[in-house]
């Protein structure tokens, strides 16, 4: 029988979440006494921390220009780098996959429908079920992919404000659902999880052999448009049961991922205009 791993990882020292109200959110009122001692984590949930790393990233890459200078895109070490950096993201969202659908299914049969899409009891945030540690891993892994637009800088090429777009929202919304245990973190991480699967494994094919044509590639772009649509879908009862459901803080990070979402479902789609509808 499959063995669900289930990582030891928590936002909080009593296991709550650290704010239920949008002032929490903010610096002055944010409950640093009750963050966990890892420093990792402590530096990816302190709210003027996340907002050092988003603005580093937005303004990165004059420092990434200059790297560049003394990079050849082409050397061997270069290339074997950038496909090693696809290939531990795809098998990392993989391992997100294998693991925290199960979670989530197991929860719904033990617990409910409703307990599982609001979580008003936190038993699908617990340690003993795994998701939120799963959550918290995958919060984490959104810095890692920054990665994928300093890559690109390196080679001269010049990023999409598609991609500098997706990084930072992802990022900030994710953030204030880790913070505030937000039931909606459920569409994130399993639809998300399984797009970067397939995303991460396509990068890490087209590394190695830039000539392989991958012609379901458009494929993945309409699968991209379809969870961004399924996720809005999904979460809006949160919003339409309110307080019933989910705390004020994670409504508003609700709205921002849904307004957010809204944007990338319209700049994905102008994409796959531009990248496909000629070769069509």
């Amino acid at each position: 029988m499959y063995e669900i791993w289930r990582p030891i990882v928590t936002e909080s020292i009593d296991g709550l979440p650290l704010v239920t109200k949008i002032n929490e959110l903010f610096f002055s009122n944010f409950p640093y006494d009750r963050l966990p001692e890892n420093p990792i984590l402590q530096l990816v949930l302190r709210p003027e921390c996340v907002m050092l790393l988003l603005i580093f990233y937005i303004v990165s890459k004059p420092i990434f220009l200059s790297i560049a200078k003394i990079i050849n895109p082409k050397a061997t070490y270069f290339i074997f780098s950038i496909a090693v950096h696809n290939f531990l993201l795809a098998f990392f969202s993989f391992i997100v996959v294998v693991n925290t659908w199960p979670i989530v299914f197991n929860h719904y049969n033990n617990y409910g429908a409703f307990d599982t899409y609001c979580d008003p009891h936190g038993t699908l945030w617990a340690q003993s079920s795994g998701f939120g540690a799963w959550t918290i891993i995958f919060y984490v892994s959104k810095y890692w992919e920054f990665v994928d637009t300093w890559i690109l800088v390196l080679k001269g090429k010049k990023p999409s404000f598609l991609q500098i777009y997706h990084h930072t929202g992802i990022a900030f919304t994710m953030w204030v659902g880790v913070v505030s245990q937000s039931s909606w973190l459920t569409a994130v991480v399993l639809l998300n999880s399984i797009i970067h699967t397939l995303m991460y494994t396509y990068f890490f094919i087209k590394t190695i052999s830039p000539e392989t044509q991958i012609k379901s590639a458009k494929y993945l772009t309409k699968a991209q448009i379809g969870q961004f649509f399924t996720g809005i879908l999904y979460s809006g009862g949160v919003l339409y049961l309110g307080e019933k459901c989910d705390t004020q803080s994670s409504r508003f990070g609700l709205v921002c991922l849904q307004v957010y979402g809204y944007g990338l479902i319209a700049l994905f789609m102008a994409f796959a205009k531009r990248k496909y509808q000629k070769k069509d």
